[in-house]
């Protein structure tokens, strides 16, 4: 399958529940498999489960995921109302918490990422960009 030509974009609802970090894998899963982007499939679901899981942990509320793609460049962004803007560590030695290294991880698997501020919340992004060929 070929690479889309043309932009698209999706959005989840998610509830404020541990179980929607699986519900966003599988969504991000079944929209870049139906938009021929496979091989992004494996890091787009790793990095969304890092940006989900964050918000869960710090917003205490309801969040909105948006799954957009202009030719050649997939971004995944994910809005919360958490007012504290995330920062990524590096693992300290002996660190057996596993806790606090998501947007580390994001920053390493993804093309780009950031952050910004919005009126009640903040968003977080990464893009990826598919392999030449798809």
């Amino acid at each position: 399958m070929r690479m889309p030509e043309q932009p698209w974009s999706y959005g989840l609802f998610i509830p404020h529940d541990p179980r929607a970090v699986g519900v966003v894998r599988a969504t991000v899963r079944s929209v870049l498999r139906a938009g021929g982007l496979n091989s992004l499939t494996y890091k787009a679901e790793l990095l969304a489960s890092e940006l989900v899981t964050n918000a869960y942990r710090n917003a205490h509320a309801d969040a909105f995921v948006s799954m957009d793609w202009q030719p050649g460049d997939f971004r995944l962004t994910v809005w919360d109302t958490g007012a504290r803007l995330p920062v990524p560590r590096a693992a300290a030695v002996g660190d057996e918490c596993g806790r606090g290294r998501g947007l580390a991880i994001v920053e390493a698997g993804s093309d780009d990422w950031g952050v910004e501020r919005y009126d009640g919340g903040k968003a977080v992004w990464f893009s990826l960009k598919p392999p030449h060929g798809g």
